[in-house]
């Protein structure tokens, strides 16, 4: 008898085991901008962001539900840990990383200020011409944008997307936009009019947010991200996102 609840509850305890291991990983994503965090044509999470995020799921086993938030809803959903993770070029930051956890950085970017080729000859961001600023809300752009306006006195109009930010400059409604270099490509590729102007305003460092009462998770995430790093593969999924025909 004693032999057969032994057995019972090793049993219960390997089932246990299992089934919290095959509970899917949800990780919040904002998918608005190819081709770093898109929905492709089917509906599903593509891009650099993704590709990252299911690359760390097939070298640690885990199982991932993506979660379509608007972008100012990603982190307090991480914090909560309503969700497990978010990732969408999330900027690793001092005020952010006091409300949730992140794990290694795995792309380095730039955040850089865009204008219309007619005014080409402004210098940058702080160029006394540029009277009204755009960001996208939520972002470290638009951080930097309400910097510049308490600096500068400019107007700082917030949009929520990067769709909806450019088509406004592209149609003179602001003078400036501020934006990372990796999420503005596309955006920027796409209207013949647009460009940079100045230097870069900050360097950005991108990393996964995760629940911050899951320190397991963080350490399995960087991992995962490890391996990327040392196979290559990592540099590879940037390399061929960017430059899809080289």
């Amino acid at each position: 008898m004693k032999k057969y609840l032994l057995i019972c509850l090793i049993i219960a305890v390997f089932c246990s085991a299992f089934a919290v291991s095959a509970d899917p990983i949800k990780v919040a994503v904002n998918p608005d901008a190819k081709p770093f965090k898109y929905l492709d044509e089917e509906g599903n999470f593509a891009g650099i962001d993704a590709e990252v995020m299911n690359g760390i799921a097939e070298l640690q086993n885990l199982e991932v539900e993506y979660v379509v938030m608007d972008f100012e809803e990603l982190l307090e959903a991480v914090a909560s840990c309503e969700v497990d993770a978010a990732i969408s070029a999330l900027t690793l930051t001092e005020k952010r990383a006091e409300i949730v956890s992140f794990t290694t950085p795995y792309v380095m970017g730039a955040q850089s200020t865009y204008v219309r080729l007619v005014n080409d000859s402004w210098t940058g961001i702080s160029d006394p011409s540029i009277k009204v600023i755009g960001a996208k809300a939520g972002t470290t752009s638009a951080d930097s944008a309400a910097i510049i306006s308490d600096m500068n006195s400019v107007e700082v109009r917030l949009y929520p997307d990067y769709g909806t930010l450019f088509q406004a400059l592209e149609n003179n409604e602001i003078d400036a936009a501020i934006a990372d270099e990796l999420l503005a490509k596309s955006f920027v590729d796409s209207y013949a009019d647009l460009m940079t102007v100045g230097q870069p305003l900050s360097a950005e460092t991108y990393a996964i947010a995760v629940c911050p009462n899951n320190p397991d998770l963080v350490k399995t995430f960087n991992d995962g991200l490890n391996e990327l790093r040392r196979n290559g593969k990592l540099d590879q999924i940037v390399l061929d996102n960017l430059m899809p025909d080289k």
